[in-house]
């Protein structure tokens, strides 16, 4: 079975309702200049591991397709009351950390769906589902910044309709799955372990773990305080997102090509993910190039380590594994930033290279 290119349509636009939201969070959360807040939101994908290990048996019981549409709808819903919130940078981070949940649970059940009915075609459909969700955020993160400066409820009550806008065009968009058409048994109690026990132990995926480990370490830690580091930087808070939008359009265009990632390129992506991770220390405008071109390389290379990883994966508590490869990795950004906003970055430079040493080039 093969995803329609219409499901995608919806997929970016509710980026671009995330985008939002989270590009207005961003500016209200760096303006506290709270470092370790700043750093905390800024790893908040990388700090689902827990509650993505304990949901995701339920994601193999209902099925992905079941599983993504109740995610997203929650995802949409959870924005209605930030514009009630008191503008605490830690309220506000806390009650981000739910949506963020949401999401990453919602890439996992993509994930699901494309390992277990486009495995033949995996990395292509990966770079393009990745490509479709950043061409919504070009427009969502430079958006919502502005929005802010006219009205702080804007960008939220925005991204809740844009959200349920897209949620609506992608329940006809999706195709059903064959085994959702059945009504779904109780959640095997061995899922949870089983799928911890395919992540870890299993033999091929091993050298595939290890590289996406230290990529998905050196990403977390380059991008956790990259808000904090821009307005430091000097940039004017009206280009706070168009900034942002930046590193999108890498990841958009990276996608894009991923299905013409050679064999042996990673490689040179890993030294090139480490020199444009640099570029983030400089003031502004110098780290503008360092923005697109730190987007295209993550976008190449991530799609090119989830496809090998996918290929590898046994089925039995598939989401499990999937979830702990989403979420292993970047635990430490936002503790980092308290001593300096950018150390971080001096640590993803060190993850890059070692992923530039340890890669193989015949199979990466």
């Amino acid at each position: 079975m093969r995803a329609l290119p219409k499901a995608y349509l919806p997929e970016a636009l509710g980026d671009l309702g995330a985008a939002l939201g989270f590009g207005a969070l961003s500016l209200e959360i760096a303006r506290t200049g709270e470092a370790f807040w700043v750093g905390a939101f800024g790893a908040l994908g990388y700090l689902t591991l827990g509650p993505l290990l304990l949901l995701s048996p339920w994601l193999d019981r209902v099925g992905p397709r079941r599983g993504l549409l109740a995610l997203r709808l929650l995802r949409a819903l959870l924005w209605l009351p930030l514009p009630l919130l008191p503008r605490e940078a830690a309220l506000l981070v806390l009650w981000a950390y739910p949506i963020m949940v949401a999401t990453d649970l919602g890439v996992v059940a993509w994930d699901a769906y494309q390992v277990r009915f486009q495995r033949e075609r995996l990395q292509r459909e990966t770079g393009l589902l990745y490509a479709a969700w950043n061409l919504g955020g070009l427009l969502g993160w430079p958006l919502g910044p502005l929005l802010l400066l006219l009205h702080p409820a804007l960008p939220y009550l925005g991204a809740a309709g844009v959200l349920l806008l897209a949620l609506f065009l992608l329940t006809s968009a999706l195709p059903h799955l064959p085994q959702e058409a059945h009504s779904p048994g109780p959640v095997p109690r061995a899922s949870l372990r089983a799928g911890l026990r395919a992540l870890l132990a299993h033999p091929p995926l091993r050298p595939y773990l290890l590289l996406s480990l230290l990529f998905q370490l050196g990403h977390a830690l380059a991008t956790a305080l990259l808000g904090l580091l821009i307005l430091r930087s000097g940039a004017p808070e009206a280009l706070f997102g168009l900034l942002l939008a930046l590193e999108d359009l890498g990841y958009a265009l990276g996608g894009l090509l991923a299905g013409r990632l050679p064999p042996g390129l990673a490689r040179p992506l890993a030294l090139a993910l480490a020199l444009a991770a640099g570029g983030f220390l400089l003031p502004f405008p110098l780290l503008l190039p360092g923005l697109p071109l730190y987007g295209l390389g993550v976008g190449l290379l991530s799609a090119r380590l989830r496809a090998l990883r996918g290929e590898r994966l046994p089925e039995e508590g598939l989401a499990a594994a999937l979830a702990g490869l989403r979420a292993l990795g970047g635990l430490g950004a936002g503790v980092f930033g308290r001593l300096d906003p950018a150390l971080p970055v001096w640590g993803a430079l060190l993850a890059f290279l070692l992923l530039f040493l340890l890669g193989r080039p015949r199979k990466m």
